[in-house]
């Protein structure tokens, strides 16, 4: 057996799957490539593929991982990523793929993200500016089984803004910490509204996680493109 990650986009309709239909349809992927996963053992076997950190529904990735195990003991080709990418539904789109030494441990440290905003650079920048200045900011995030309190300051970093021909695109990430992470949602929509427009999931791009300490390849040509989500 080997385990691979497998590094993927997500785009037009496949945005809107969740996470758990999202793994699903990686599953039947590779059995249409004829890669054959490992199951679990019990009395209900499972395909071993596991993905890395949820995407929000509505939310495009560039550069998202899952871990899987191969039933047979194989290092990854071009042949079988040429498979991958023509078994893929529409908007799952497999980048690259690579063995790993040892199983993968999937913990986000950062998550990086990109939303379009239909506001002016300027505002954007004011709006991250009164941000910058504040000592806190605490949102009431409501669930079905209790409430909590979460400062955006405390998980909220690397803010930018770039100009966009249809307005500008806030650039930002989210740390993952022990104690849990803020929602790109949560921080979007404060800045969106704080700049007198309105921020949505479909404007929202997850560009990169890093992952703490991913194993290393035991292959040195088995590379793949890691856009700041491994640790070196």
């Amino acid at each position: 057996m080997a385990w691979w990650l497998l590094t993927f986009s997500r785009e037009g309709a496949a945005r809107y799957i969740s996470h758990l239909d999202t793994a699903r349809a990686l599953q039947r992927t590779f059995a249409r490539a004829g890669i054959q996963v490992r199951l679990s053992e019990g009395m209900r076997p499972k395909p071993r593929l596991s993905l890395g950190l949820p995407l929000p529904v509505g939310a495009a990735a560039r550069s998202e991982l899952a871990a899987v195990e191969i039933a047979e003991d194989q290092e990854p080709t071009a042949a079988h990523l040429k498979a991958l990418r023509a078994a893929a539904p529409e908007g799952l789109v497999p980048q690259s793929v690579e063995v790993c030494a040892q199983r993968p441990r999937l913990e986000p440290q950062v998550a990086y993200y990109e939303c379009g905003l239909a506001a002016a650079a300027g505002a954007v920048e004011a709006a991250l500016q009164w941000f910058a200045g504040l000592t806190a900011m605490v949102v009431r995030r409501e669930t079905p089984k209790a409430a909590r309190d979460v400062d955006l300051k405390m998980y909220i970093e690397g803010t930018a803004v770039r100009a966009a021909t249809d307005g500008a695109v806030l650039c930002f990430a989210v740390r993952h910490r022990a104690d849990g992470a803020a929602r790109p949602d949560e921080f979007m929509s404060l800045i969106a509204g704080r700049a007198g427009v309105e921020g949505t999931a479909r404007d929202l791009v997850r560009v990169g996680v890093h992952y703490k300490a991913l194993p290393a390849s035991s292959s040195p040509e088995s590379g793949v493109r890691t856009d700041g989500r491994r640790q070196e």
